[in-house]
């Protein structure tokens, strides 16, 4: 059976808390979405469905349908597990909260309702705004704010139980003081992606968000470099190349070699824009500092390009000197305080280190956007790195060189829908490069 035909719903719940009143769905569903979104830390999911009033009884002991007599009023549980030929999508134990349904059309002696959802740890965040003041290093107050508030965090121990490695949550080299100023607990995460350097001195920006195996907190060259660093594992490689040729075999739902074929002509949604790039500063910049403390003033002229590519290393147009934009700080030593509660010299995340250089990563990582749509892959998650071949256009012979070698190559995932309905399956891709080229510079 190929990847692109109907999935299985296995189970499917809706759940209302008040009145613990349980109905089974999976037969009156004719639609099913399924969203991640490095930008977002909630996944959120919508599904329609189709009701003759034969659902779920009503306070008087009236059957109707499951918007009408249960009713959908919004906070209620909806367990599912869908089951396709890549795997299962399973939130059986860890149930979507329904958000309400905006969407009805009433027919005689019939009813389609869309209902959306999101992830039940957007509900708890909302509902616990965070007034606490954390100080430290970054990646450790993400770890802290999620701990206390039961968020679950990926972890990867191994065979050694002892080992407590948080893998999706990359450390930080920088540290801060941070105020929740009674936020959403993700919203205050959120607010601390720009802010953060990676370990390994890296450059700043990171993304935090939520996809169906936990919350992530990783820098944008982490994601680059882990994920191509997996296309080492030829399993892996597999589940993650895509090939567009400009045709399919003809019975797309039988045929397993469909499977890891681009459905449709790839959408271009950007490419590169060298007039925005040098008005964002990507290139070089100017940044100017003044100590209101020491009345000390720097002015330095920096190049932020990256060494961390997706294709290969982008070479600099301005010269060395040159600049197409500034960035001016004032810096107020002591502002934060110091652990002890006193008053402290040192500038504490100096936001000229980390502000123009993650500007800049966000921006060129966003200069190339593609859609692409292919057979349904449930073990795609956003910030996943894939490889992307995209045929050769030439009156040449297309056997010397089969796939574009401009604009091939390694793409990451920014968001990701999984559509099942009654007759296929589908995965929708919005991936992002920063840089052109099949094969990436070696440094």
């Amino acid at each position: 059976m190929s990847a692109a035909g109907a999935c299985n719903y296995t189970f499917c719940e809706v759940f209302k808390p008040k009145t613990g009143v349980k109905v089974r769905t999976e037969g009156r569903i004719t639609g099913f979405n399924y969203y991640e979104s490095v930008y977002s830390p909630m996944i959120t999911a919508d599904f329609t469905q189709f009701d003759t009033g034969g659902s779920v009884q009503n306070k008087k002991g009236i059957v109707g349908t499951l918007k009408d007599a249960l009713p959908i009023e919004g906070f209620e549980e909806f367990r599912f597990v869908i089951t396709t030929t890549m795997g299962e999508l399973n939130f059986k134990n860890i149930p979507m909260i329904i958000t309400g349904s905006p969407g009805n059309i009433d027919e005689p002696q019939r009813q389609s309702s869309f209902i959306p959802m999101v992830s039940r740890y957007s509900i708890d965040s909302t509902n616990n705004p965070n007034g606490q003041v954390y100080q430290g290093k970054i990646s450790d107050i993400v770890i802290k704010i999620l701990k206390q508030y039961n968020f679950p965090i990926a972890q990867d121990a191994g065979d050694d139980p002892k080992k407590d490695n948080y893998v999706n949550i990359e450390t930080t080299s920088n540290s801060d003081k941070i105020y929740g100023n009674f936020d959403a607990p993700l919203d205050v995460i959120l607010k601390l992606c720009k802010k953060s350097i990676p370990e390994d001195g890296k450059d700043p920006g990171y993304f935090f968000y939520e996809t169906k195996s936990g919350f992530k907190f990783k820098s944008i060259s982490g994601l680059i470099n882990s994920g191509i660093a997996k296309f080492e594992n030829d399993s892996y490689a597999e589940m993650h190349t895509y090939n567009y040729s400009g045709s399919i075999n003809a019975k797309l739902k039988e045929e397993k070699g469909n499977d890891f074929k681009i459905l449709k002509p790839p959408l271009i949604q950007r490419d590169q824009d060298q007039i925005a790039a040098l008005k964002s500063g990507v290139y070089n910049v100017r940044i100017c500092t003044l100590n209101t403390l020491t009345h000390e003033y720097t002015e330095n002229v920096v190049n932020l390009l990256s060494s961390v590519n997706l294709g290969i290393k982008q070479e600099s147009p301005i010269k060395s000197g040159e600049f197409n934009k500034s960035y001016t700080y004032l810096l107020n030593p002591g502002e934060k305080g110091d652990s002890n509660g006193g008053v402290s010299k040192t500038i504490m995340n100096n936001p000229a280190n980390y502000e123009p250089k993650a500007n800049m990563r966000y921006s060129l990582l966003h200069s190339q956007l593609m859609q692409i749509q292919v057979p349904c892959n449930i073990t795609l998650e956003a910030g996943d790195v894939i490889k992307v071949n995209l045929e050769n256009i030439t009156e040449d012979n297309k056997n010397e060189q089969i796939y574009n070698e401009h604009r091939s190559g390694f793409y990451l995932i920014l968001q990701l829908c999984h559509h099942f309905d009654s007759a296929n399956s589908f995965t929708s891709l919005l991936l992002a490069r920063d840089t052109y080229g099949l094969y990436r510079s070696k440094k």
